[in-house]
């Protein structure tokens, strides 16, 4: 049984000669011959080429290059958290000094404000007292030992200044560690606090503003490096056991068109949201160009491993009809004739159909376009 897809303008063409093979019909043709009565006869439907490539009838080979099977999700551009830093104060101050501004590109350790922190006063005065008390210590663990190899002293005036001195250098380290525990290097007076990078970047956001007043819970300044970013993607949970570190992703960004970006999966989440039912999934994709931007909306494809499953045949979805009863797909057998198959399914998901039975291998199907011919054959 055939369908067949015609265009309108050639309808009455096909009627005239439909009507005039009618009239000849006692007169077959000797190259014809009539198929034997209990032969099963394929399903077919027929469309032109020039039809199809209007209709956009898309065929591939399964199992080939061409028909590997992708599994298409939305996702979005962020920051690579490996690259990414929040700098801020560990006690309330005020801004008295910025050094950057909106978009600079810093490197590691480069100066990016000053701060006076009046609460840190109390803190570098313990460490001048302590380093004080640490030099008083030494000179007179000195002039002990000396006095001891004149034997003017006794041993024990000797040892009571070694201890002293042992106490001051505790103190004054500890004086010291709790000036860098607040942020602050090298001890200094007048209860200023250098904000530095902590990494090479761009600034990519900024809040400290010239005697502005900044909290220890707030950020004065955030720093990425721009061309290291991080493609996520929300993935269903019907679909992960399509995912493997390694896939292939292909994306396009709705802000950026005629652009295809590449990358590989390279973390998929251990867990699974309970409200969506979706898995974050991440690439990690260069930006030397600096073309992709954090919170951009991204549509990826992953492709998936051409051998997933030697016993069954990966499918796009959109390949598998239903007519009927039954799930069929259409197998091209010349480029204007498909044959309607009916087939087995193994497993469905939102992205992939895998087919038990019915399909081979290097077989051509219509990937794109087979509702277009499920409505002909449906109507035999």
């Amino acid at each position: 049984m055939i369908a067949r897809i015609i265009p309108p303008i050639v309808r009455g063409a096909v009627l005239a000669v439909s009507l005039l093979v009618a009239a000849c019909g006692n007169k077959a043709s000797a190259t014809t011959q009539e198929a034997p009565k209990d032969a099963p006869v394929a399903r077919q439907v027929i469309v032109d080429q020039d039809t199809a490539k209007r209709l956009g009838i898309k065929t591939a080979k399964v199992g080939g290059e061409g028909a590997q099977a992708t599994i298409t999700v939305p996702g979005s551009i962020e920051y690579d958290l490996l690259h990414y830093a929040e700098v801020g104060p560990r006690l309330d101050g005020r801004i008295t000094d910025v050094k950057v501004k909106l978009g600079d590109r810093v490197k590691k350790g480069d100066l990016l404000a000053e701060m006076a922190v009046p609460s840190l006063s109390e803190a570098q005065s313990a460490y001048l007292t302590a380093n004080a008390a640490l030099s008083a210590a030494k000179k007179n663990a000195e002039r002990e030992k000396a006095l001891l190899e004149k034997n003017l002293t006794t041993a024990r005036e000797a040892e009571l200044a070694d201890a002293e001195l042992n106490k001051a250098k505790a103190e004054s380290a500890a004086a010291r560690a709790r000036l860098e525990a607040l942020g602050v290097s090298g001890g200094g007076v007048g209860g200023q606090i250098k904000l530095v990078a902590p990494i090479e970047g761009t600034i990519v956001a900024r809040h400290a503003i010239l005697g502005g007043f900044v909290s220890s819970s707030s950020n004065a300044f955030i720093i990425a490096d721009t061309s290291k970013l991080v493609a996520t993607l929300d993935v269903h949970e019907a679909d992960l056991p399509y995912l493997n570190l390694g896939n292939e992703v292909s994306f396009t960004a709705d802000g950026l068109p005629n652009r295809t970006f590449k990358g590989k999966l390279t973390y998929i989440d251990p867990t699974v949201n309970k409200a969506t039912r979706l898995v974050r999934a991440r690439v990690q994709v260069a930006n030397d160009d600096g073309t992709l931007r954090p919170g951009l909306f991204i549509r990826a494809a992953i492709t998936l491993p051409s051998k997933a499953d030697a016993t069954t045949i990966a499918v796009p979805p959109q390949a598998v009809q239903p007519l009927g009863n039954d799930d069929v797909v259409f197998v091209e057998r010349s480029p204007e004739h498909f044959e309607v198959r009916k087939v087995t399914i193994a497993r469905r998901t939102s992205e992939v159909v895998e087919i038990k039975e019915g399909l081979s291998k290097n077989e051509t199907i219509v990937v794109e376009g087979a509702f277009l011919l499920r409505g002909e054959a449906a109507k035999q």
